[in-house]
């Protein structure tokens, strides 16, 4: 595929190749990408396509459409010109496609196929709805529907947590409108069904409030929102083991009540938020790759199955309630700048930031880390501190766990100079809701740290910890390299560690 771009911030991707035939579409500014053009939305001005690879849709405002080309014959709809301000910024934001690719991610979605699939589109964005009616939606030619999106499942495959009740095969595209509107489904958000399909994208002002399952790939644009009013969420392709992305541009900005609840500043803020608790289920050879910045769940976030990635400057975060989780068997990866875990400088109910089960790679050895890597979390109580502990979506008694079945390995480029430090949040870091010592408690002084499972380290620091804080057998802590300890710790080197 041949592709204009004059911005520096699009240089960097990997374009999409054509699989089949495309249609193209030229920008305004003489940007031109292939992909499937589908349909004019009749009550929206902008046009609906989808990616050449069958791997994400999106609209595109017509406005900054100059011609599209299709089966030969062009259409013109604007002049060309410059884009303004306001429309580099939001593609800036968004990137041209969801599945485009810089140098700092891993990408293995890139080499995913995709087979093409019926497609559901928002029928009156600005205006709410019932998300589980056909009126609702148009379809990939921009019709009505003629039934209802999602086909409830048989009795017989209802058992179980997270299990699929509806089912859409095929994709769904929320497009961008200029007042905000919700995606509905109606009842107690303790009680919906969970709802599935493949691939979805949300756009500026558009709120997705189904209870959701994505297998396929996920695009939030900036402006949009997911995950309010839903009990769980789930990312990943499950038994299909593919490689998929969740992809987060832009910021959500607290709104006034937040502001008020909460000690917010824009130097923390981390974004979007998804579901009250979060899942995510790769099957055990599949990928999901995190690229941007999400709070995350508003409780618990768990790595099921499978590898989670999360790509340079990205975070995927969770509540202050509930632990980053891996389960046995799973990997995550951070790269460069990448970090996981809620953020606030005291834990709600001394709950770890982190418990692993499986493995954690901080940096690969196709990725080394090319900087310092900060792995900071709450100030805990030492008295709590359990020298025998299993991860879980609740981990308590330390800051930092790598469970007896989990491991934990560093890959540097250097190991004196891009290392993993370990250390408090900074006394800046605003406090989460439910947390901090209560009236009368001693406050916390440092973190904690147990490392059960196996540890390949090769350039760490240690900062902040209390004597005795630190949870290793002798064998394990021999194996380290390149261990430096920073000026904050409340003692001397050899008085931080004691064995299981």
């Amino acid at each position: 595929m041949k592709i204009w771009m004059p911005f520096a911030f699009l240089s960097v991707m990997v374009i999409n190749t054509l699989a089949l035939g495309a249609d193209r579409v030229t920008l305004v500014d003489g940007t031109e990408t292939e992909c499937q053009v589908l349909f004019v939305h009749p009550n929206a001005p902008c046009l609906i396509v989808r990616s050449a690879r069958s791997s994400t849709v999106q609209s595109i405002p017509t406005a900054m459409i100059q011609k599209v080309s299709t089966g030969g014959k062009a259409k013109s709809y604007s002049p060309a010109r410059k884009l303004s301000v306001e429309e580099k910024k939001t593609l800036e934001l968004n990137g041209l496609w969801g599945d485009d690719a810089s140098d700092g991610q891993i990408g293995r979605h890139l080499k995913q196929s995709w087979d093409v699939k019926p497609l559901i589109v928002w029928a009156n964005p600005g205006k709410s709805g019932d998300g589980m009616r056909k009126e609702s939606w148009l379809n990939e030619s921009g019709q009505p529907l003629a039934a209802d999106p999602f086909v409830e499942m048989p009795a017989e495959k209802k058992v179980g947590v997270g299990t699929i009740m509806y089912l859409l095969d095929g994709d769904v595209l929320l497009p961008e409108a200029p007042e905000r509107y919700e995606v509905l489904q109606p009842g107690d958000r303790d009680y919906l069904g969970m709802a599935g399909m493949r691939h979805l994208t949300i756009e500026k002002n558009a709120h997705y409030q189904i209870r959701y399952d994505v297998s396929g790939n996920f695009w939030l644009k900036d402006g949009g929102e997911i995950g309010k009013n839903t009990q769980t969420g789930c990312f990943g392709s499950r038994d299909a083991n593919r490689d998929t992305f969740v992809r987060f541009c832009g910021k959500r900005w607290p709104d006034e009540r937040e502001m008020r609840r909460r000690d917010y500043s824009a130097k923390y803020d981390e974004g979007s938020g998804l579901s009250h608790w979060c899942h995510f289920n790769a099957g055990d050879k599949g990928s999901i790759e995190i690229i941007g910045r999400s709070r995350g769940a508003s409780d618990r976030l768990t790595v099921e199955r499978g590898t989670l990635i999360v790509s340079e400057n990205s975070y995927i975060g969770n509540g202050p309630r509930g632990s980053f989780f891996s389960k046995v068997g799973t990997t995550v990866i951070l790269l460069d700048g990448a970090n996981i875990g809620w953020r606030s400088r005291y834990s709600a109910g001394n709950t770890a930031l982190i418990g692993i089960g499986g493995t954690l790679m901080v940096g690969t050895p196709e990725h080394p880390l090319k900087k310092d890597f900060y792995f900071q979390g709450p100030l805990t109580d030492l008295a709590a501190l359990e020298s025998k502990i299993a991860p879980n979506q609740r981990t308590k008694g330390t800051t930092f766990l790598i469970g007896d079945t989990g491991s934990m390995a560093v890959h540097s480029s250097d190991p004196t100079k891009a290392r993993v430090i370990f250390a408090p949040f900074p006394e800046d870091m605003p406090q989460a809701e439910y947390t901090g010592p209560k009236k009368g408690d001693p406050p916390y002084e440092g973190v904690t740290a147990v490392f059960l499972g196996k540890t390949d380290f090769d350039g760490v620091v240690f900062d902040g910890f209390y004597k005795g804080s630190i949870i290793v057998s002798e064998a394990a802590r021999k194996q380290w390299k390149n261990v430096s300890f920073g000026k904050k710790n409340l003692g001397k080197p050899d008085e931080l560690f004691r064995a299981p």
